[in-house]
C-alpha cells in the first residue's frame, strides 16, 4: 500500500480538478433542487419514476465513480453526493418523517443529516468503485 497524505485522500491528486468537481457539486445542488421542485410542482410521472430513489442512487454512484476515477478524492466524492441529496431532501423533506411539512430549521436539519448519511454510503461506494477501476486499468 502506498502512503498517502490526508489532503490527497480528501481532495485527490490534482487540486485544480478538485476545485472543478467542487464547482460541479454546487451546480449539482442547484440542478437537483430545481429538478425536484419542478417534479413536485408539475408532476412528470414518467421522468419522475425513472429518477426516483433507486435510479437517483445509481446515477449518483456512477457520477462519483467517474470523479474518483479521474481525481481520487473521497472528500470530493462525499461533497458531490451531499449536494445532490440535499436538493432532494429540501424539496421532499418531512413527508415521510413527520407526515407534514416541517419548519425551516427542522427541514435544514433533516437535509444536513440525511445528506451526510447518503454521502457516507453512496459517496464511499462510488469512490471505492472508481478507485478500484483506476487501479485495475492504470
Amino acid at each position: 500500500m502506498v502512503p498517502v497524505d490526508i489532503r490527497t485522500l480528501l481532495l485527490g491528486e490534482d487540486r485544480k480538478r478538485a476545485r472543478q468537481w467542487s464547482i460541479g457539486a454546487g451546480i449539482l445542488f442547484v440542478a437537483s433542487l430545481c429538478y425536484f421542485a419542478v417534479v413536485r410542482t408539475v408532476g412528470f410521472p414518467q421522468i419522475h419514476l425513472l429518477l426516483w430513489w433507486q435510479g437517483y442512487a445509481v446515477l449518483l454512484t456512477v457520477f462519483v465513480a467517474v470523479q474518483a476515477y479521474s481525481n481520487g478524492g473521497i472528500g470530493v466524492s462525499w461533497l458531490l453526493v451531499f449536494a445532490a441529496v440535499a436538493g432532494v431532501i429540501l424539496n421532499y423533506g418531512g413527508i415521510a418523517l413527520t407526515m407534514g411539512r416541517p419548519g425551516l430549521l427542522r427541514l435544514i436539519g433533516y437535509a444536513i443529516i440525511g445528506s451526510a448519511v447518503a454521502a457516507a454510503i453512496v459517496g464511499t461506494l462510488g469512490f471505492g468503485i472508481g478507485t478500484a477501476v483506476r487501479r485495475m486499468t492504470g
